[in-house]
């Protein structure tokens, strides 16, 4: 199996995506902890920090 990203989540409310990865806007750094962790829990993905504002989700 391949890896793969699942998700972007993030609180850069600028962002946006040109590959069809599903981005998820969060308010604060709270909020994209937690969405980040219940996105990874419900895929079976890990979540890996890219800079503080963003997070990934990728099922490897």
């Amino acid at each position: 199996m391949n890896s793969a990203t699942l998700a972007v989540i993030t609180t850069d409310k600028n962002m946006n995506t040109i590959g069809g990865c599903p981005i998820f806007y969060a308010n604060n750094d709270d909020e994209l902890q937690k969405r980040a962790m219940l996105f990874a829990k419900c895929v079976n993905g890990m979540v890996h920090q890219i800079t503080d504002e963003v997070l990934i989700v990728v099922r490897h």
